[in-house]
């Protein structure tokens, strides 16, 4: 016979509403934990349900906990919920952290939290004991208005993990895969955003939708024989690393009248060279490259805006109801006389309705503003078919040709969000509250 742990007192209210069995014991799950109790029900219960201490205790959970109820039939389960765990490798302790910053984000999530009602906690790989199912979970507590800590307490594993794992080097930490393997392998436990895209896979994939082929720059794989047939196509071409991010790495490659070829190797670099074959270019540029895997892509004619390159970054969301949306859309303006519009390559914020006014009369700006969701919406479920994992963020980098044909330059799993704004502060809250309420929904509580 199973330890009997506590007592839940479910009132006659829920009990009617799930049809839960009038038996003398239930399952009560929280994350990763099961314990079995003794169960009686009331029509005097001063709430929906109650949690003996003993019971409580059992559970990791604190006075005032909040969780939701849901009734698994089957299992014959009690599920209390939802618990989110967001996986970090570190919690950085900056007193005056960079508003586009990993702990600045990690502390805004941890504020929102709060005002869920569920359990949501930041952990780190080495902060879980697979013995007992339970984390080392912290939440960020604010002493004063200028200062605050990162407060530690033991919790059940989650229910859904958030992966805000944010470099490529860490996620391929010995630590940190086993763990996230670990955490895959659970049979209660849902995980989204579990990896970084690779940018040759992702094309492969996208390449293969038939309603997509105008809005892909040609690409290709980097090798001699595709850099030359590419050269032979194209007067720009851009080589970029398949596992690159935040614009690094990438090569800007222009063939001249004369039929030689300059590139540069930083986004706000002169041009070097010249070179007179595609051997000489690869030569020339094996110490950026380093022996990564690499892709060649067709340099796109694109509008302008004032003169300097953009694009435009969406951040692709689901929300509470498992249903893709646009949480956030900017144009990014690179340097003058830069390719690469990434904030961090010093690129500048725009409004997308400032720079659409900029390009187009209102009607146009309509037809342009339906196109991009359509596209967004064509690409996240084509994702979503073609990889392994549930992706409930993505962000999305658009371009506009000059003929104002959409391309999609890339697409990033992993969008970084940045927490600093006096206009938009109810934009920013409610794009890094919606992977929670995405937890809540993959948890079994969507939101009502």
């Amino acid at each position: 016979m199973k330890n009997i742990v506590g007592q839940i007192v479910i009132s006659h209210g829920l009990r009617d509403r799930f049809n839960i069995p009038p038996n003398k014991t239930i399952a009560v799950r929280v994350g990763g934990l099961v314990v079995t109790a003794s169960a009686r029900f009331s029509s005097r219960a001063a709430s929906d349900y109650i949690l003996s201490p003993e019971l409580a205790r059992a559970l990791h959970l604190r006075k005032g906990h909040g969780l939701r109820f849901r009734y698994d039939s089957e299992k014959n389960i009690v599920h209390l919920g939802p618990t989110i765990g967001i996986l970090a490798t570190r919690l950085p302790n900056m007193s005056d952290p960079d508003p586009k910053s990993l702990q600045a984000e990690l502390i805004y999530l941890s504020h929102l939290g709060k005002g869920l009602k569920g359990q949501v906690y930041v952990f780190t790989p080495n902060g879980i004991n697979w013995a007992n199912n339970t984390v080392q979970g912290y939440n960020y507590r604010q002493n004063s208005s200028e200062r605050g800590h990162w407060s530690s307490a033991t919790y059940a594993l989650p229910d859904v993990v958030y992966d805000r794992v944010t470099t490529r080097r860490l996620e391929n930490q010995a630590g940190v895969k086993a763990a996230k393997q670990k955490l895959l392998a659970l049979p209660d436990l849902q995980y989204f955003n579990p990896a970084f895209l690779n940018k040759w896979q992702v094309y492969e994939a996208l390449s293969q939708n038939s309603e997509l082929q105008e809005n892909l720059p040609e690409t290709r794989l980097l090798n001699l024989a595709e850099m030359e047939t590419m050269l032979s196509k194209y007067e720009v071409l851009f080589l970029k690393p398949c596992n690159g991010s935040l614009g690094r790495g990438i090569i800007y490659v222009k063939k001249n009248s004369n039929g030689k070829i300059g590139y540069s190797t930083s986004p706000r670099g002169r041009m070097k060279g010249p070179v007179g074959t595609a051997k000489e270019l690869l030569d020339k540029t094996a110490a950026t490259r380093r022996g990564r895997p690499y892709l060649v892509q067709e340099g796109l004619k694109l509008a302008k805006y004032r003169g300097s390159n953009f694009d435009i970054r969406i951040i692709y969301q689901k929300n509470g109801l498992g249903e893709w949306v646009i949480g956030k859309k900017f144009a990014r303006v690179a340097p003058h006389g830069s390719n690469i519009a990434n904030l961090s390559s010093g690129g500048t914020y725009v409004t997308l309705r400032r720079l659409m006014s900029y390009l187009y009369r209102k009607e146009t700006r309509k037809k342009k503003d339906t196109l991009i969701k359509n596209l967004c919406k064509e690409v996240a479920v084509t994702l979503e078919d073609y990889f392994e994992g549930n992706y409930g963020e993505l962000g999305l980098d658009i371009g506009i040709g000059r003929n104002g044909t959409l391309y999609l330059i890339e697409v990033n799993s992993k969008p970084r969000k940045t927490t600093a704004s006096q206009n938009y502060k109810g934009l920013i809250a409610s794009t890094f509250r919606r992977p929670l309420e995405y937890a809540c929904y993959l948890a079994g509580f969507p939101k009502k």
